[in-house]
């Protein structure tokens, strides 16, 4: 059953690289500073932190609080984004994020295992 959903987008102009230490956690900031180009960077950021608001938003409605940077996104071996933490118990998260030009999106559904 689905307990929440969450969508957030972000203009990526808006993102910038003092903001990467509010959005980003220890692992994801070692991935963001082994990119080459400040572009790549930029839709990082905006889409690490558009999906993180989605995170949360689908969280809160499924009565669990949760912070930015207690979000870990990394991307598997096929590049996908995965939600790393938090984990909750009995607790299925969904996410998925794209860039388009000057936008990122971000969308997560929190779906119950029982």
């Amino acid at each position: 059953m689905i307990l929440g959903i969450g969508v957030d987008i972000c203009q990526n102009n808006r993102i910038n690289v003092e903001l990467s230490q509010r959005i980003l956690n220890e692992l994801e900031f070692e991935f963001y500073n082994n990119l080459k180009l400040d572009a790549r960077k930029t839709e990082y950021l905006s889409g690490r932190f558009a999906c993180k608001e989605a995170i949360i938003k689908a969280f809160s409605q499924a009565d669990k609080e949760v912070y930015m940077r207690d979000i870990i996104i990394l991307n598997d071996d096929l590049n996908r984004p995965q939600l790393i933490k938090p984990n909750f118990t009995n607790l299925k998260v969904s996410i998925s994020l794209s860039h388009e030009k000057d936008y990122s999106i971000g969308f997560a559904i929190v779906e119950s295992l029982d």
